[in-house]
This record gives C-alpha cells, structure tokens and sequence, in this order.
C-alpha cells in the first residue's frame, strides 16, 4: 500500500512539474507574440507615398477592431477614440465634413450610407473615408447634408438591410440611402459555399447551443485551444497554407456566382419597396476590386497575386451583375467594378480597401450620381412647405 501511495505521489508531483512548465511555455509565447507582432503589411502600400501618419493609423486601426453583440446583425465596433479614427456609443465612425453657414437656413437632407469595410473606412483616416469625403463633395455644391456612416467590416448586403430596417423601426428615417457593396458578398459565398449568408456563419452554427450540447460543448473547447499562444506559434511555424484554388475546384463556380447575384437583386427589391413605404430614395453601387486594375503597381500587384484565386469568380459575378435586370423604376445601380480599370496611380492598399486617393475619386463619382436625387429631395420638401 506504502509502495502505491509513493508511486501516486510521484504521479502527481510530475503532473504538476508538467503543468508548470506548460504555464511557463505559454507565458514565454503570450510575451513572444506581445513584443513580436507584425506590422499590418497595407503600412507599405505605395498609394500612401510614405506618409507619415500611416504607421500611427494602423496601430488605432488595430486597436479599435474589438467588437460586441448586436442583435440581427451580430456586431458592431465598441467606442474607440484616436487621432485618425474614432467611434461613437453606437458603434459608428465619425464623419467629418462642414455644411456651409450660408447654407443653414436650407432644408436638410439626411443620407445613411451602408456597406462592408469599405465604406467604414479600412485604409482611411475619419476625414477621408467615403461619407466624409461625399459630404465635402455635397457641400461644395451648396448642399445642407447630414451624413451617418453605417458601414462596418465584414458586413454583407443582408446585414445592411436589417441594419436599415432597425433603423426605420425606431423612427429613424433618411432622406437618401447609399449601399456600396460587393467583395463581403462574393467573398462570404466563396467562404462557404453558398450565397447569401453572413461571413464566418459555419462559426455560430458550431456554437449554437453549446451549453446543453455535450458533444458541441466539448468540440468548442478543443476548437478554444487554438486561442493558446503555444498552439498560434505551432501553426505558424509548421502550418501550411490553405490551398484555395484546389478547394474552387470542388465548387460549381457558375452557380454560386449566379446565386450570389440572385441574393443581392432581391435585397435590392426589399430595399425598394421600403423607400417606397418610407418615402427615401435609394441609390445601389457594386464596389471595384484590385482584379480590375489593368495597371498594377508593384505593391498592387503583390497583393493581387495574394487574392488571385478569388479573381474568377469576382469576374464572374459582374457578368451576372451586367446581364441580370437589376434596374427597377427609380432605383439607381451603378457598377463600379471597372472605376479604376485604367488608372495608373496607386489606389488599393489590399484586393479590395482603396486608399485616401481612390476613396477621393469614388467620392466625386458618387456626388455626381446623387446630386439629381439631392435636387428632387428638396424640391419635393418645397412642396411639402406651407
């Protein structure tokens, strides 16, 4: 018996030792990574010529990617505020342009602009992202705008109706409402394998009651070790690369495309029939894309290689785009897959976020488009005067 207890003992002294030493691995790579991460690579894009606030921008920028839960849209950024990005309570990035004095005694046209990361504003400081931009646009043209920026990362054109529609439920209704989408979009249905559902949706489905679930509960907390920063090192070191283009060969790229445009047409239909409810105008933009550059910078062209497995099907779906009847009475889309086809100055800082250069240029394209609409609005509202 004296023998057993010894051996149970030194069973357990080893155990111990082993956990010790598991601890202090998982402490040394917690302080690895804390003192050796790696700067975001978009730093070097060329289209910010070396400027000087780049650096301090991507440092907030990666400090404000914290999120919380929000109903039917699952989240939202949490506040944040810097030098070159800030957030409100409600999770939305300041806008920043002036109305002119002149000008204040004008009627007020309220503009909600939605979208993925590229309407937030990912590569772009708050005076330069395309809300702000647009409303220096507007403004120019003697306008009296007041423009909320609804765009946020990863967001699919579902997520931004249901955003809009929470927004009609509490009261809360525009003048003109601005959807620039397209990449979350194919990139959720290339993800996945099917369209129409948010980006990373596979991750809910494996959560979805975890608690009551032994063989989910169980799952979730293998799949929570790769949070270790033991296991992180382990994947970077010795991990391989998922092979993309062998994985599209499995999809039926044709009809995914298809259906990924199916999805986005009918989104467009919801949408107008609730401006026709609600009294708003809507106007519909599909985003460019680094693939459509003909004249690809050295960086540009580091990044395209990066993502040049998702090229096909990006082209597919602006056939789609093109040969579906997407147009519908007094709603306005516009295709701006080709906008910067062949411009050759430095625009894209990845596949598909646009730098201060390029959000200037879609800006002043967007201004254009909506300048009728801004004119109708208010001659409507002068008719509406006593």
């Amino acid at each position: 018996m004296r023998g057993f207890f010894n051996r149970l003992k030194d069973i357990w002294v080893i155990a111990g030792i082993t956990i010790l030493l598991f601890i202090l691995i998982e402490l040394f790579f917690r302080i690895y990574f804390l003192f050796s991460s790696n700067p975001d690579p978009r730093i070097q894009a060329d289209c910010y010529n070396n400027a000087d606030w780049v650096e301090a921008y991507y440092s907030e920028f990666n400090a404000c990617n914290e999120s919380s839960w929000k109903p039917y849209v699952y989240w939202r950024r949490n506040p944040f505020k810097g030098t070159y990005i800030n957030i409100d309570d409600d999770g939305i990035r300041k806008t920043i342009y002036q109305n002119n004095p002149s000008s204040d005694y004008d009627p007020l046209i309220r503009i909600f602009m939605f979208g993925g990361s590229a309407m937030w504003g990912t590569g772009a400081r708050d005076e330069y992202t395309l809300a702000s931009l647009l409303g220096k646009e507007l403004t120019k043209k003697g306008f009296r705008v007041q423009i909320t920026n609804f765009g946020e990362s990863g967001y699919v054109n579902t997520q931004e109706l249901i955003e809009l529609q929470l927004e009609l439920r509490k009261g809360n209704i525009p003048d003109l409402v601005i959807f620039y989408d397209g990449a979350n979009d194919l990139f959720s249905t290339l993800q996945q394998s099917k369209a129409g559902i948010p980006q990373n949706e596979f991750n809910r489905m494996k959560q979805f009651n975890t608690l009551t679930n032994k063989k989910r509960s169980a799952l979730v907390f293998f799949k929570s070790l790769q949070t270790l920063a033991t296991v992180k090192f382990v994947q970077q070191k010795f991990g391989s690369e998922p092979d993309h283009q062998a994985a599209l060969k499995e999809f039926n790229l044709p009809k995914l495309a298809e259906e990924t445009i199916g999805v986005y047409n009918e989104n467009l239909r919801l949408i107008y029939a609730l401006s026709e409810a609600y009294g708003f105008h809507s106007v519909f933009y599909w985003q460019p894309l680094l693939f459509n550059k003909n004249i690809r910078t050295e960086y540009e062209n580091s990044e395209f290689e990066k993502m040049k497995w998702a090229s096909q099907f990006a082209d597919l779906t602006i056939e789609n785009l093109t040969d579906d009847e997407i147009h519908l009475d007094n709603l306005d889309f516009y295709d701006l897959s080709r906008f910067f086809e062949n411009e050759t100055a430095p625009v894209y800082v990845d596949w598909c976020h646009v730098g201060e250069y390029g959000n200037s240029k879609l800006a002043k394209q967007i201004a254009q488009n909506v300048i009728p609409v801004c004119d109708s609005i208010l001659a409507k509202t002068e008719k509406q005067l006593p």
